[in-house]
């Protein structure tokens, strides 16, 4: 048995793309509704969009309800891809959440009878910053309005003309491979991200988790195999293409960055594809410590492995 250990870093480009839109909406019940076209793939971006409204608005997350990606209704949203959902349209949702809030305080100054630039709102309270006991509740706020609701839309191109919107990260693991039989086991894996503002931990754990548990797979065990002729798959089940399980997986620290960036939205940038660029790197220069082999074809198969082993160490795979 041989351990190595190895590490990678990477930067990620997220930020840019298509046009987003977001309406927010407040009628005169005191419902919140956030609109967005944006499709959410499991990644957890529609939760990540309604927490954006709900922090500018001061209420909790239980007081916004979302419409997400009806093309009756809905505005455009660019293609979930690329990292750039929360970036793009996060933007798109502070902006017109900003402009409903800096409404609800002008509707409030009256009942308040306090200037707008006095006011706060959080916790679902609008209050006067020098003495909070004067409060309003958003709902006694909203039945104030003349109209059926207040709205406002935003609409934006995303990325910056004044700076690039870099994710880091750095990942880490130890190894262990047999050279009886060429299996390679990672025993432990560690990640740290720079991500900007975490919007939410929980998602943003997954997301890295799920990240990592995919490449690892991409770096180990899975691999297409096609029939040159007729590019026919030849592996086409789980039975064969060697996915790996949960058995296969170590345990995943996780670690972010207290970091919170100048341009995205409160503070946010790219997560989604991070996670996903250092695995394969992290684990070949972790088998190279181990065995003095680098391998740069993947998947690295304990019959690679073993290949490679009776033909010689100290030679690039």
């Amino acid at each position: 048995m041989k351990r190595g250990r190895g590490m990678s870093m990477m930067i990620y480009r997220g930020g840019p793309g298509s046009p987003s839109a977001a309406e927010v909406r407040l009628d005169r019940s005191g419902r919140i509704t956030l609109v967005s076209g944006l499709m959410d793939v499991g990644e957890g971006a529609t939760t990540v969009l309604t927490q954006m409204a709900a922090d500018v608005l001061g209420v909790s997350y239980a007081d916004v309800s979302a419409e997400f990606a009806d093309t009756r209704s809905t505005p455009n949203a660019p293609i979930t891809a690329g990292s750039t959902a929360t970036f793009s349209s996060g933007t798109a949702v502070v902006q017109a959440a900003t402009e409903v809030r800096w409404q609800l305080l002008e509707l409030a100054s009256t009942g308040l009878e306090a200037p707008v630039q006095e006011l706060e709102v959080a916790e679902g309270l609008v209050f006067v910053t020098s003495d909070p006991s004067r409060h309003m509740s958003v709902k006694d706020v909203a039945s104030r309005m003349e109209g059926d609701f207040l709205s406002a839309s935003a609409t934006i191109t995303p990325g910056s003309t004044d700076y690039i919107v870099n994710s880091f990260g750095a990942h880490f693991a130890e190894v262990e491979v047999d050279t009886d039989t060429g299996r390679v086991r990672v025993l432990r894996y560690a990640a740290a991200h720079d991500s900007g503002r975490i919007i939410n931990p929980q998602t943003a754990l997954n997301q890295v988790e799920g990240g990592i548990s995919q490449m690892l797979g991409f770096a180990l065990s899975e691999e297409l195999v096609t029939d040159g002729p007729t590019g026919v798959t030849l592996n086409g089940s789980y039975l064969e293409h060697k996915s790996p399980t949960s058995q296969d997986y170590p345990n995943i620290e996780v670690i972010f960055a207290d970091c919170v960036d100048p341009i995205g939205p409160l503070g946010a940038k790219a997560l989604g594809e991070v996670p996903s660029v250092g695995p394969a790197a992290t684990i070949a220069n972790a088998i190279y410590d181990a065995i003095g082999v680098r391998f740069t074809q993947l998947p690295i198969t304990p019959d690679r492995v073993l290949k490679t082993l009776s033909e010689g160490q100290g030679q690039s795979r």
